[in-house]
């Protein structure tokens, strides 16, 4: 695992918005968004188009990586085509890049990103995700 990049996730339920994000991360990091329709009623800014506009070449979208059940917390999380999608990012990370998952929800331990960051840690020996929230966000901006 020589230069593997760092993973962060991230749900933006957590971010007070778009800039808070760009100012966590230096700018080269890859923010792969995984939601399952890269949209949001509530708050538009956390839209594909406007996250391109922010992120330019440093924003994707993974649809592949998407939770189908998302509308329901009744449902299992069912990723639409997982393996395409982290070998995708695995790639990425293998070549020393950092990258950072974002979804809405605020809570990673009952999200979609928790289950592909395992994804990942099961093709990359010893890669630890940073799971960014409401507890360690402020430690984390600042550096603790």
């Amino acid at each position: 695992m020589i230069n593997c990049g760092k993973l962060y996730t991230v749900g933006y339920a957590t971010l007070e918005g778009v800039e808070q994000l760009q100012g966590l991360f230096a700018q080269q990091i890859l923010v792969v968004d995984i939601r399952y329709y890269p949209a949001s009623r509530w708050r538009p800014e956390w839209s594909r188009k406007r996250l391109i506009e922010r992120f330019s070449t440093n924003y994707c979208h993974i649809r592949e990586l998407g939770n189908i059940n998302y509308r329901s917390s009744t449902l299992p999380i069912k990723l639409v085509d997982a393996a395409a999608g982290v070998s995708w990012i695995a790639g990425f990370l293998q070549a020393g890049r950092d990258v950072c998952l974002l979804c809405a929800c605020a809570d990673w331990k009952n999200c979609h990103r928790r289950v592909v960051a395992e994804l990942l840690q099961n093709e990359i020996v010893g890669l630890q995700p940073i799971h960014l929230s409401s507890d360690n966000l402020p430690c984390f901006a600042a550096s603790c």
